[in-house]
């Protein structure tokens, strides 16, 4: 295999329909040939029986929930996935799915990505698809932190049970996940142009955030969860905004659910696209020239219990300090360690 495999992280609260939508893609032939991990909490797994149309490709983890102590056997599962697409040869998986248990926190498992050496040599994160219920969802986000970590970490929500009649308004949907991740795209599994191929096509896509759309301000939610975004004018100096990220989220990774956004830099003449849950930050990815609609950079931030004004602070405090010429002559090491203490 030539290529990193695509892997997609389909997640979603209790009863969501995440099996179904699964299902949906196993179905289609001309998605190509998809390997599945299950992951169910209990000793005995039952969905992947269902599973039936990727019999050949399926690995079954069973015993515990992904967010837990099953990463090592989540990892050992995807590198079979890929030894067998390597001795298939004329039989390539097109991707790998990972379907998570219901109360499942998928934010370890997209940092196993970035820690595992193996891992990020053979695959890199596709997306993150949440499947909220169009008539449990918002409930299910207000009662459980479990449905809003699911959403927090997504960057793509598909809802389903819009054909229901108790089914909730889209513009509350809607609302509601703009309020949690205001870059997500969102989707109707049940709208008439709703295209299962495009959900789980294996280029990594980014959604702009166009401005204008979004508002600035914080969104508070329960058990001091916030959102926002931080946008940014001009060029940022590359290096010292990797120092300062790298030294924010070792100081504070486990309240900074993630962070994903568009920067313009003074490195690249093209747009960097950057992504990092909790503590690990994924390679940066360049935006194609096709891509790029000449808005200012941007980053959106998920915290618990840190907030917008720390953050931004810091950063402008941090780039002062690399360019003041006493900073550099103090060191990169000793700034670092300043804002570590600070941040």
């Amino acid at each position: 295999m030539t290529e990193r495999l695509p892997l997609f992280i389909i997640t979603g609260f209790l009863g969501s329909g995440k099996t179904t939508l699964l299902q949906q893609l196993l179905r289609k032939p001309s998605t190509g040939t998809t390997g599945v991990v299950v992951n169910e909490f209990g000793e005995v797994g039952l969905d992947h029986r269902l599973l039936v149309h990727a019999k050949e490709h399926l690995e079954l983890v069973e015993g515990g929930c992904i967010c837990c102590a099953r990463r090592q056997d989540i990892g050992e599962a995807i590198h079979d996935l890929v030894r067998r697409a390597q001795r298939e040869g004329g039989n390539p998986l097109a991707r790998a799915v990972i379907e998570t248990t219901g109360l499942a926190d998928p934010s370890p498992v997209v940092s196993a990505l970035g820690r595992d050496p193996w891992m990020r040599a053979h695959v890199r994160l596709g997306r993150v698809i949440c499947v909220l219920d169009a008539v449990n969802g918002l409930a299910s986000i207000a009662a459980h932190g479990e449905a809003l970590r699911q959403l927090a970490v997504a960057d793509t929500v598909v809802v389903t049970k819009m054909d229901m009649g108790r089914a909730a308004e889209w513009g509350d949907l809607v609302s509601a996940v703009r309020s949690v991740t205001p870059d997500a795209r969102i989707l109707d599994a049940h709208a008439p142009d709703f295209d299962l191929e495009q959900v789980f096509a294996a280029e990594d896509g980014v959604t702009p955030l166009h401005g204008s759309g979004f508002r600035a301000e914080d969104t508070t939610h329960a058990a001091n969860w916030t959102s926002f975004v931080m946008h940014r004018d001009g060029a940022l100096d590359w290096p010292a905004f990797t120092l300062w990220l790298s030294a924010l989220l070792h100081a504070h990774g486990s309240r900074i659910v993630r962070v994903k956004g568009l920067l313009r830099t003074t490195t690249s003449p093209a747009p960097l696209v950057i992504h990092g849950v909790q503590h690990v930050v994924h390679p940066p990815r360049h935006l194609r020239p096709e891509d790029d609609d000449g808005q200012p950079g941007y980053l959106v931030f998920i915290t618990n219990g840190i907030g917008r004004r720390e953050i931004e602070e810091s950063l402008d405090r941090f780039l002062d300090r690399v360019r003041h010429p006493g900073a550099r002559i103090i060191g990169t090491a000793a700034v670092v360690a300043r804002e570590r203490a600070k941040a």
